[in-house]
């Protein structure tokens, strides 16, 4: 049997906007590009009884998140209402110390399973071509575990 393919824009990125302990997850609309990396760091622990072969040990993880897409809003032209979670990213990606701190959750929106964190946002700012649409860049440097997770509509 030949192996279907996954789409890729079938994720789902969530923002928790809630004050410290009262989660409020927002969803994070108008991305285009999403992705995951996680390194590892190796460290080589060949001895005597490798016979000859170079033996590795990964000792610690590290993970961050690519979000990119389209600057958007709601509402009227003359009163437009930021999206929620692009405004509240803003604000978090000039912070410094843990006051860039968010929770994020991002899943597949057809399997429903993906990844929890709490991570350092890192807004990379505005601009655009003049016939270009206004982009929007957040990038995330994970503090802690990414953790399994399953959505629970």
């Amino acid at each position: 049997m030949a192996l279907k393919k996954r789409l890729s824009r079938k994720w789902s990125l969530w923002v928790d906007t809630g004050p410290d302990g009262t989660p409020n997850f927002v969803r994070l609309n108008g991305l285009s590009n999403l992705k995951l990396t996680i390194d590892g760091t190796e460290v080589d622990v060949t001895d005597f009884d490798s016979d000859g072969f170079e033996d590795s040990l990964t000792t610690m993880r590290k993970w961050s998140l690519a979000a990119a897409g389209f600057d958007g809003y709601t509402g009227a032209d003359n009163a437009p209402t930021d999206d929620p979670a692009q405004a509240f990213l803003k604000t978090k990606g000039l912070l410094g110390g843990p006051d860039a701190y968010v929770s994020l959750k991002f899943y597949r929106a057809d399997t429903l399973k993906g990844f929890t964190g709490r991570a350092v946002a890192n807004w990379t700012g505005a601009g655009g071509e003049v016939k270009g649409v206004e982009p929007f860049e957040c990038n995330f440097s994970g503090s802690g575990a990414l953790t399994a997770y399953t959505h629970t509509p």
